[in-house]
């Protein structure tokens, strides 16, 4: 099957879900453990918070946008039927992920876990504009670093709250996350806008933007640590 291809079948929706939807969980995650070096790792969270990315960026996300797009255009992908079979799957895992999470590091998780997961339902229909999956990655990021903080501090919210300088740095990867995201699928629904030249060089500049934000946290990081 050609990578050329749209639709959820399509290799390239299922690798660049893997990427965006597993690997922006890994980077909150991990960058926990930088800003405040003397917790561990939950792994635990660190698996089940990557494999939430996923099955949102991929399942959630791609069976709700063939859905809808499966009328408007040729598309590689299952059954309306197996559509919402999969869809309703899937709701129900990451519910399962999110109270479960919830559970050992505080209810920021199940709010996090919900405005991501709304920001990701994109498609013809919903509010269909790339900055939903933009905020989607962004949230990833938010939630899975939050998910480290809270185990570390037992739930207790309002103690991970108090970390202003490590909310600051997350908030600055996260508008990072945002930024890539946002661009890379302004980039990719360029035949959608009729292969413009203003939307392409827009698309990059909203690309490049996010490194912008990437040099603030690495520059506060260094005055600060």
């Amino acid at each position: 099957m050609g990578i050329e291809k749209k639709g959820m079948l399509s290799p390239f929706t299922l690798f660049t879900s893997i990427i965006t939807g597993g690997f922006f969980p890994l980077l909150g995650s991990f960058f926990a453990k930088v800003v405040v070096s003397d917790i561990n790792i939950y792994w635990t969270g660190v698996i089940l918070t990557s494999i939430g990315g996923f099955l949102t960026h991929y399942f959630l996300a791609h069976t709700i946008h063939d859905l809808y797009h499966i009328k408007i255009e040729k598309r590689v992908t299952l059954s309306k039927k197996m559509l919402k079979i999969l869809f309703l799957i899937t709701s129900a895992i990451l519910l399962f992920i999110a109270f479960y999470l919830t559970y050992y590091t505080g209810w920021p998780v199940l709010a996090f876990a919900f405005i991501g997961a709304i920001a990701s339902m994109y498609a013809e229909g919903l509010i269909h504009h790339e900055f939903q999956m933009a905020i989607g990655a962004m949230f990833l990021v938010i939630g899975s670093f939050y998910v480290q903080l809270g185990y570390a501090m037992h739930g207790n919210a309002g103690e991970v709250f108090k970390l202003t300088k490590a909310w600051i740095e997350v908030a600055l990867l996260s508008l990072f996350a945002f930024f890539s995201q946002y661009g890379w699928l302004l980039f990719y629904r360029l035949d959608d806008y009729g292969w413009s030249t203003k939307k392409r060089n827009e698309s990059i500049l909203i690309t490049k933007t996010g490194l912008i934000f990437l040099v603030i946290l690495f520059a506060l990081h260094v005055m600060w640590h």
